[in-house]
């Protein structure tokens, strides 16, 4: 027996007729998918070519419209800032580098050959002149100077020999001019008598005059022995001590024995440049800074200048001497020298952004009362960075444009800007 589920399940299935009518139906279904795909498809193409077409539109506006307003910024005038030169002080601050050197040094040399005997004076020691500094012994020299005086001794013994020798040839001399007359003595013995005076009379200047050699050596010698005792030949203060005891020194080997220097004053050469010259003059006040002392200051004065510049720096050397009665200030110390000049010639002061270097040189653009720009060539007397002061090719009845930028051309019609 067959159930009534089992019979509609084959009835569904096995029926030919509901199959064909099933397939007409979902073939329409899928057609009108299909063409609902298409039209999608087209209307995003043409939303897409329309948005394009619009920005394109767009575009073309904006860049005419900047365009325009290109051109309208051509022709219309820049707005500019500008300054107005003020006249600068003719009062210079040159603060210059310097090393200091006692108002005296020297380096006390041997002169004699010897040992050192003793030293009396080390570093940091003052001394006088004429004051004993050290003792040499100089046995070479005393044995040069014995030797001297015995030739010296010989020369006396030869000078009476030899005066004794003339004294009896003149008396024979006489004897003979006595006799010559009478015909007791022939002429040509007359004649060699006073030849052989005359010989006498030369031996003894000879004699004489080897003397004078030999008392001037012996004078020599004994002021080469007078260096045995070295002596400081001004007033200062040791700076370095170059012998020990026992010591052999030389003359002429460049080996010092002693450094001397006069510490007060002390003085500083600086060389100021040619601008500046015509502000020095002597008396000048100067200010001596060190450099790990920036508070101490130290007030001193121009001693003397050089009469001619450096033909190299184009420099001229100057002297400041300092008071230094306390001796803080060292020979060889580096120092920085003040001095407050006066130029004698008149600059303009302009913001340092007024000036533009180029390579047709230094200039400043000049706004004329038509508005036009003109670039002047100026020459600096001296630049801080932050200002610039100018001698020649500026006005003070000139504007300048505070900072020119690169558009800025000869001719350019500019609008000063309140």
């Amino acid at each position: 027996m067959t159930s009534p589920a089992s019979a509609a399940h084959e009835s569904v299935v096995s029926s030919p007729s509901d199959s064909s009518a099933l397939s007409p139906a979902l073939g329409a279904r899928s057609g009108r998918s299909a063409r609902r795909r298409l039209l999608g498809w087209g209307a995003g193409a043409l939303a897409l070519g329309l948005l394009f077409l619009s920005g394109y539109v767009q575009r073309g506006r904006e860049a005419a419209v900047l365009a325009g307003d290109a051109q309208s910024a051509s022709h219309a005038a820049r707005r500019v800032l500008t300054v107005r030169p003020r006249v600068g002080s003719s009062e210079r601050t040159l603060v210059l580098p310097a090393s200091l050197e006692g108002l005296e040094q020297t380096e006390i040399d041997a002169r004699a050959n010897g040992y050192v005997r003793r030293w009396l004076v080390d570093v940091g020691d003052s001394v006088v002149a004429g004051q004993l500094l050290a003792e040499l012994d100089t046995p070479e020299l005393d044995r040069e100077l014995e030797q001297a005086q015995a030739r010296l001794s010989q020369s006396d013994a030869a000078i009476s020999e030899a005066a004794a020798t003339h004294e009896f040839s003149q008396a024979v001399l006489a004897r003979y001019r006595e006799l010559a007359p009478q015909g007791i003595a022939s002429q040509q013995d007359l004649e060699q008598k006073q030849s052989q005076s005359n010989i006498d009379a030369a031996h003894l200047s000879v004699v004489r005059a080897e003397r004078s050699s030999q008392q001037a050596n012996v004078h020599r010698l004994r002021q080469l022995k007078l260096f045995a005792r070295v002596v400081a030949p001004f007033d200062g203060t040791i700076t370095e001590r170059g012998i020990v005891r026992g010591k052999l020194v030389a003359a002429g080997t460049g080996q010092p024995l002693f450094k001397l220097a006069a510490l007060d004053p002390v003085r500083a050469f600086v060389q100021v440049p040619q601008s500046l010259v015509a502000g020095v003059a002597q008396g000048l006040p100067a200010q001596v800074r060190l450099a790990q002392q920036r508070g101490s200051v130290w007030k001193g004065q121009v001693a003397r200048s050089a009469p001619a510049l450096d033909p190299t720096s184009r420099t001229m050397s100057v002297e400041v001497r300092v008071p230094n009665s306390d001796h803080r200030l060292l020979p060889g110390m580096y120092v920085e020298v003040t001095l407050q000049l006066d130029s004698k010639q008149p600059t303009l002061v302009l913001p340092g952004a007024a000036v533009s270097a180029t390579k047709e040189g230094v200039r400043v653009a000049l706004v004329s009362a038509g508005g036009t720009v003109h670039w002047s060539k100026v020459r600096i007397e001296r630049d801080t960075g932050a200002e610039v002061e100018i001698s020649e090719g500026l006005s003070e009845s000139d504007i300048v444009i505070a900072s020119p930028g690169p558009d800025i051309s000869e001719g350019t019609t500019v609008r000063i800007a309140p």
